[in-house]
């Protein structure tokens, strides 16, 4: 064999050489593994449930005289409970946002008159929030709230919820157009008249089925309240999360603190 053909073969043998570094460096191309679930969170937080706020005689546990909430509240602001919205609660099951050590949610139903006039300079004056539940059709009505009104505790930082456009017992309407417009037709309008998103949803009555929580749902709320009881929540019941009126409240709370709990 000649020269030429050696000298070849040590320049291809030389090339190849040097290339090989580059061909083993080329970049992995192999999809990333995918991202681990998000961990589950799960908490215990007491939603209040209020309905009226008025002088003279309570007949029962949805009324309050404007001494007595105002007790609650100091019970409340005593032991170290901070009020938090259900924006922030759907944030903390979901994606594990921190909350105050005691937090509690207040929630007034339907839209009277009386918890403006009584609940709310008394939120104001214990610091305290809460979502308002409004029935969209009794608004600017006799008894019941104005939207200016509204627009006053949303100024306040107080929230604002739906609790459907006339308060019929859901279960009850079936699943055609008027349950929409009871649950989003009321959403969408005080979200117009507002101009705010309403993500929190109450039932009337409390009362609800596995469909109607789906509808909610659908509709864009991130959370809706029933009267259930309990204080257990998680992800996967921010749409049938439970309620319940302050002397419960106490009650669980003397079981527990005969258990050995402790509040502070």
């Amino acid at each position: 064999m000649s020269r030429t053909f050696f000298a070849r073969l040590a320049t291809l043998i030389a090339t190849l050489a040097l290339a090989a570094p580059v061909l083993a460096e080329e970049p992995d191309r192999r999809p990333p593994p995918a991202e681990p679930a998000p961990p589950a969170f799960a908490i215990d937080v007491p939603i209040l449930v209020y309905h009226h706020v008025v002088p003279g005689h309570s007949p029962g546990p949805l009324f309050a005289t404007p001494e007595g909430f105002e007790d609650q509240l100091k019970y409340l602001k005593d032991n170290g409970y901070q009020a938090i919205s259900f924006h922030d609660l759907a944030d903390s099951v979901e994606y594990g946002a921190a909350l105050p050590d005691h937090p509690v949610i207040l929630t007034f139903d339907d839209g009277w008159e009386n918890q403006y006039a009584y609940a709310f300079p008394l939120l104001q004056k214990y610091g305290f929030t809460a979502t308002f539940f409004v029935v969209t059709s009794y608004l600017d009505h006799q008894n019941f709230m104005t939207l200016d009104q509204l627009r006053t505790m949303l100024a306040a930082g107080m929230t604002i919820g739906d609790h459907t456009r006339s308060h019929p017992p859901l279960p009850s309407i079936g699943s055609g157009q008027r349950l929409g417009d009871e649950i989003a037709g009321s959403k969408a309008w005080l979200e117009q008249q507002l101009g705010i998103v309403v993500d929190a949803f109450a039932y009337p009555y409390g009362s609800y089925t596995p469909a109607v929580a789906a509808a909610v749902k659908a509709a864009g709320y991130r959370a809706a309240r029933t009267v259930d009881g309990g204080t257990h929540i998680t992800a996967d019941n921010l749409e049938t999360l439970p309620g319940m009126v302050f002397s419960a409240f106490i009650s669980r709370n003397r079981v527990e603190l005969a258990a050995g709990e402790t509040r502070r």
